[in-house]
């Protein structure tokens, strides 16, 4: 399965839940915000929303600072 997460292609063996491509990734689901094919998705979406091939996502990552 391919996908575009921030405008750059990845390859997965299988269709994925948010949380499970955010593992793959090792991001911290905590500290991030996901948008799927244009529509934000709620944290307790992510270990059931399925990331399909083709789809498109934005990953914004909180990041502290001063």
């Amino acid at each position: 399965m391919q996908c575009i997460i921030n405008d750059e292609t990845f390859t997965f063996d299988e269709e994925l839940t948010v949380s499970q491509l955010l593992e793959q990734m090792e991001i911290d689901p905590d500290r991030i915000i996901v948008e799927h094919n244009g529509t934000l998705i709620k944290k307790e979406a992510f270990d059931s929303h399925i990331v399909r091939s083709d789809d498109r996502l934005e990953l914004l990552e909180f990041v502290g600072g001063g």
